[in-house]
């Protein structure tokens, strides 16, 4: 009987070319992986910082509405110059360093808000006093849950308020109120 001739030539004529492609290929898929992999990750952390700067903005937001309710509800009285207690008389807070920080004495406290997962964060904020402001004629109003004002002035607030998620991303609103 005679050999069948191979199309592979003799085992010995072969390189191992079959496994320099196979590695090469393994390679490749393994790069192709570790990339999805990164990709994958950046994109999680990019969430999880919105989803934290998010709860942080609702937490500022909060904030803002319960320096409202003060402004609207009782008498603000200011110190005589600087900040004390959440109540400014100029804005000199606004170059003092780590004004925000923990250990800081010039803004208020408000109440904490539940962000989920048994956490909370309390909003920090301040009221600056603006000065009196001419309503210049009729009836303005300002805020919808009490009657309109006619008088000859209304006192005008800077409201700032500022949080910071666990994770340490930090929110900072303004606004304007006036009473």
């Amino acid at each position: 009987m005679t050999p069948i001739p191979s199309t592979f030539g003799s085992r010995k004529a072969q390189q191992g070319a079959a496994l320099l492609v196979v590695l090469m290929l393994l390679l490749i898929v393994t790069l192709l992986g570790i990339a999805s992999m990164r990709g994958t990750i950046m994109q999680e952390r990019m969430a999880a910082n919105v989803t934290a700067r998010s709860m942080a903005f609702q937490v500022a937001e909060a904030g803002l509405r319960q320096a409202e309710m003060i402004a609207r509800d009782g008498t603000v009285t200011f110190p005589s110059a600087g900040c004390g207690g959440g109540r400014c008389k100029d804005d000199s807070w606004t170059t003092a360093t780590d004004f925000w920080a923990d250990s800081g004495t010039g803004y208020q406290t408000g109440n904490a808000v539940n962000v989920g997962n048994s956490q909370t964060i309390s909003p920090r904020f301040i009221i600056e006093d603006y000065g009196q402001t001419s309503v210049g004629g009729g009836a303005k109003c300002v805020d919808m849950s009490k009657p309109c004002f006619s008088g000859p002035s209304q006192a005008v607030f800077r409201i700032t308020s500022f949080a910071r998620a666990p994770n340490g991303a930090e929110v900072i609103l303004q606004t304007i109120y006036r009473r």
